[in-house]
Order: structure tokens, then C-alpha cells, then sequence
């Protein structure tokens, strides 16, 4: 890991349990605003540029209720090259959601790319999903 990059990832640590507890400031102020910032959020469909990214971090923080959440990281992968660097995790949580009074128990696979922009580490893209079993290949398909 290049030494300036573990810092930040604590950063952004902070920022997803932040995030699980209703509030994307943290989250936002981690992501990049550029044009080329993708989503593919665990709620379904996805957003590129920040235009779009921007209000649906917003919106998928705005499902999430205070709680005292604590997300847990399970690093499959990661690495650093140049500008760039990526994890590969499993999230979980037991989070607190807006049709839920209890908090019930949240696992997702993530994906996330990172890109250096002038001299700071942000968020370029985030793709996360629940994490499911292994499915049979009609699983996938669209009807």
C-alpha cells in the first residue's frame, strides 16, 4: 500500500459508517466530483458524473436511520499502482433502514476504485450488491 493511501481508506472507513447512519457528508467529501465518477449502489441501477452521484449519495444515505452502526471490513483485495488504487471487500453491518425500527443485518460486496486527483485520494467509482449465495445460471436471466 503507498503510505499516503492507508490514511485515507481509514478516512473513508469513517466516512461508510458515517453513511450507514443517515448522513453522506463524509461520504461526498471523499468521493470525486468529476464527470467520470461512477455509482452501481447496493439499492439497484447506477449514476455517472457527479451531477447525478452527488444527490443519489444523498438519497441512499437519506435510507438509512441513526443507529450506531459500525460497518466491518473484510479486505479480499487491494493494491495501489500510480494514481490508482482499488478494494475489494465484504461490508457488514447492522444497520437501521427508514421502513425498519429495529436494525437488522446488512451485508454487501463491494468493489471500490480510488484515483489520486490534485495530490488527494478519492472515490471514483463504488459498486456494491448484497452478498448471495451461488445461484443457478437462470438466476441471472431477464424474463
Amino acid at each position: 500500500m503507498a503510505s499516503d493511501f492507508l490514511p485515507f481508506l481509514r478516512r473513508f472507513e469513517e466516512g461508510v459508517r458515517q453513511f450507514i447512519n443517515g448522513d453522506a457528508a463524509a461520504w461526498k467529501a471523499n468521493a470525486s466530483h468529476r464527470e467520470d465518477v461512477t455509482i452501481m449502489g447496493a439499492w439497484g441501477a447506477h449514476e455517472t458524473g457527479w451531477r447525478l452521484a452527488g444527490p443519489r449519495y444523498d438519497w441512499a444515505a437519506a435510507r438509512f436511520r441513526k443507529s450506531g452502526a459500525v460497518p466491518a471490513f473484510e479486505y479480499l483485495a487491494s493494491g495501489v499502482s500510480g494514481d490508482l488504487a482499488y478494494t475489494v471487500a465484504i461490508e457488514r453491518s447492522r444497520a437501521r433502514v427508514v421502513d425498519r425500527e429495529e436494525p437488522a443485518s446488512m451485508c454487501l460486496r463491494v468493489t471500490h476504485i480510488f484515483r489520486k486527483e490534485d495530490g488527494a485520494w478519492t472515490l471514483i467509482h463504488r459498486h456494491a450488491d448484497p452478498l448471495i449465495d451461488k445461484t443457478a445460471p437462470a438466476a441471472v436471466l431477464e424474463e
